[in-house]
């Protein structure tokens, strides 16, 4: 059969380690829907493969949309993801370097500079410190913080092992405090107060990503309602890529947020038909 989406104009884009599929919908006569698109287009091996679909509409409250759907068909909001369409928009669109992107969290402002991009993002919620680890054999607590998706970040004096992160990983992302929809799970170990090694179990994927914008945002700000950290924060994932999270402290929580990192153009093409 004859993938749906046989002849879709698409661009490779990958973000600190996590790969997308990004597409253009806005000049298309028949818009696939994009949940489906993305559980078609992101199977690895078996279609183009990636962590989720970036997918790009017009917008009058922005200079565009950007939607975000993890590889289960999931929607979301991607830190990673919106660096890479903020750079796309750039370079591809014609969009200045200072632009606004309406996203599942509002509309945000980005700055491109190069392959680097700087993403303004809301102020979450306080940090909700005290989450019991003992389901998954781990000592100590805990925190839960929301920064754009939920997260759930584990402080540890050094990341876990292969074997440990696969044990622990998937319990921890159905802690039961954090029901229904459970949370992603972030362990971060604390180099010194401006540097972080992070690894992430992202929920959508259901596994370990090589990075989370979202997950480095959650790490730094987890580590600083502790006193761990200070800004500006830079976090090292697990492909390797440094992400940098800049924020102000207050009583109240965080003001300021900001995520940076790079964002990069691996290929274009189009959907063959059997990619489905």
């Amino acid at each position: 059969m004859t993938c749906r989406a046989a002849g879709l104009a698409f661009e490779k884009v990958c973000g600190g380690g996590n790969d997308f599929v990004l597409v253009d919908s806005r000049n298309l006569a028949v818009a696939p829907p994009p949940a489906e698109l993305a559980r078609d287009l992101c199977r690895r091996a078996l279609s183009i493969g990636a962590d989720g679909l970036v997918w790009i509409r017009s917008s009058t409250a922005a200079d565009l949309a950007v939607d975000y759907f993890n590889s289960d068909g999931s929607r979301a909001f991607c830190g990673n993801g919106t660096l890479c369409a903020a750079r796309w928009a750039h370079e591809r669109a014609g969009f200045p370097a200072a632009l606004r992107l309406e996203t599942d969290q509002g509309a945000l402002d980005a700055w491109v500079s190069g392959s680097r991009v700087k993403l303004a993002v809301p102020s979450p919620g306080a940090p909700r410190d005290g989450l019991t680890l003992a389901a998954a054999g781990l000592p100590g607590t805990g925190v839960a913080i929301n920064t754009g998706c939920p997260h759930l970040v584990v402080l540890m004096d050094l990341l876990p092992d292969n074997q440990q992160f696969a044990a622990a990983a998937p319990i921890l992302r159905h802690h039961p405090d954090l029901a229904p929809a459970g949370a992603n799970v972030d362990f971060v170990e604390v180099a010194d107060p401006h540097r972080l090694r992070v690894r992430t179990f992202e929920r959508g994927v259901e596994g370990e990503t090589l990075a989370s914008g979202t997950g480095c945002l959650a790490a730094a700000l987890a580590a600083a309602s502790r006193s761990l950290a200070a800004s500006p924060v830079t976090c090292q994932v697990r492909g390797g890529a440094v992400l940098k999270v800049r924020f102000t402290r207050t009583a109240q929580g965080f003001e300021n947020v900001s995520l940076e990192g790079e964002a990069r153009f691996i290929a274009s093409g189009t959907v063959g038909a059997d990619a489905c």
